[in-house]
């Protein structure tokens, strides 16, 4: 374009209303003729080279820290919540997050990695048709040794084994060992791994535990592949946490939160009787259950719906264990309201050997309002606490991957069972308060007289709350 074109094509454009001109920054003089400067002292494809960058930055911000929190601050039923023992209420949670009411099964509490090992590489041996694993964290180790031996010699015998990695939770994997596993005739793929058009979703991560073998025995919890998971909780190198061993439907069922993310990374639809065992209707065991698969999105947030329905609903104790403690407005208002009515709200949290302290200082900081409303806090001592589970009025439990943070609600691919069951119910008040017996109790008085360099920590850290 010629310069006396360009003038005249200058002279034709409308000129600015002045008020937008004297409210808008980027309209002013100054920062006009600087961007007519920067312009003149580059080559174009240098200045679309900036502009492309500077637009990417603001996207990628956006999309990281901005857009995630689009749920409502204030959460409410249209009636009275049934108890959590009744019919009434397994429909009404199983309505909320679209899944089914289901029967029988039996659920195993396994405490810490000195049970969960033998009982999962003896699950493994047994194996006669498929072996489906997906856990969020594969560390190269002694356990990962353990389990990987144990794969390639069902592969050998013609099991099919399949593995799905996290692309963040599994970069410490040893891809020869894995490599060894291809070569026998496993599949082992990668989930989200980070490349061209898959920036801006890298962040959220497939959290889901899905551990089945022949469609009839599973495993769910908070446990994963790394020898930190070993033991028995006996020093702060080794995690205090639990998995649950699963039969029957409940199995079945877990299969659900395996195949779903193995499709979209392998390409491969999983189907027929030897990935969902078949199982007569009136199985005994749990009188009835609800897996919830979750798949967040800015305008889906049912996993915290799935949490807050049995808080609102109970009606004598709130118990709730879990790693990582950032309760968003509606979980915290709920959780005051019940504590307020009288019933028995308690919290199981991590103490100082937290493996993310940024998370504790933000969960921290809501300590003060909790308690004031007669919420009960305790944080567990002799090492890191990873259990998750929840139980309401000694009848209703929800077990699986979640924790109560802004990732599980919102961002990361999460898997956890809604179950009635008064057995299941009472061995986990059990375990509960055996490991309150081990964990200090925040009192509110001491609380507030803690020091002002923490309180300015546990500030400054909500600004992370998005991405925790």
């Amino acid at each position: 374009m010629s310069n006396a074109h360009a003038r005249k094509h200058e002279d034709v454009m409308p000129a600015r209303p002045a008020a937008l001109r004297d409210t808008d920054p980027l309209a002013t003089p100054e920062a006009l003729e600087a961007a007519r400067q920067f312009v003149r002292a580059h080559r174009w494809w240098q200045t679309a080279v900036f502009a492309i960058g500077l637009l990417t930055l603001v996207i990628v911000f956006s999309v990281l820290f901005l857009g995630v929190d689009n749920g409502p601050r204030d959460v409410r039923t249209s009636g009275p919540l049934a108890p959590v023992d009744s019919s009434q209420f397994a429909q009404d949670v199983a309505s909320l997050v679209n899944a089914p009411i289901e029967h029988g099964g039996t659920v195993q509490i396994i405490d810490n990695g000195d049970a969960f090992v033998p009982a999962l590489l003896r699950d493994i041996g047994s194996a006669r048709r498929t072996i489906n694993f997906l856990v969020y964290i594969w560390e190269d180790g002694t356990f990962s040794n353990q389990v990987i031996d144990a794969l390639i010699e069902r592969q050998q015998h013609g099991v099919a084994v399949r593995v799905l990695l996290d692309g963040l939770g599994g970069r410490k994997a040893p891809d020869d060992r894995f490599e060894m596993l291809r070569r026998a005739g496993g599949r082992v793929e990668r989930y989200r791994t980070p490349r061209f058009g898959t920036v801006t979703r890298f962040h959220r991560r497939n959290h889901r535990r899905s551990i089945v073998v022949d469609g009839e025995v599973g495993y769910v919890g908070g446990m994963a592949i790394s020898d930190k998971w070993l033991g028995h909780a006996q020093d702060p190198d080794h995690w205090r946490d639990m998995m649950f061993r699963v039969t029957g439907p409940l199995a079945r069922s877990l299969q659900t939160a395996f195949v779903g993310s193995w499709v979209s990374t392998s390409g491969e639809i999983l189907v027929g009787p030897s990935i969902y065992a078949s199982t007569a209707p009136a199985a005994p065991g749990v009188d009835r259950f609800i897996q919830h698969v979750n798949s967040p999105a800015d305008d889906d947030q049912s996993m915290a719906y799935f949490y807050l329905m049995p808080i609102l609903a109970a009606r004598k104790t709130i118990y709730l264990a879990t790693p990582y403690f950032i309760p968003d407005e509606p979980l915290r208002k709920a959780l005051e309201k019940k504590a307020r009515e009288g019933v028995d709200v308690r919290l199981l949290l991590p103490g100082r050997h937290i493996d993310n302290k940024w998370v504790r200082y933000s969960g921290q900081n809501h300590y003060d309002e909790l308690m004031q409303a007669g919420v009960r806090i305790y944080e567990y001592q002799p090492t890191f606490i990873h259990s998750k589970f929840a139980v309401f009025d000694g009848k209703w439990s929800i077990i699986g991957s979640p924790n109560l943070n802004s990732r599980s609600r919102q961002l990361d691919e999460e898997n956890a069972f809604g179950i009635f069951d008064l057995t299941l119910g009472r061995q986990l008040e059990q375990t509960f308060f055996h490991d309150l017996g081990q964990s200090e109790e925040i009192q509110l008085d001491a609380w507030r007289k803690r020091n002002p360099f923490r309180r300015l920590l546990q500030e400054a850290a909500t600004l992370l709350d998005e991405q925790s």
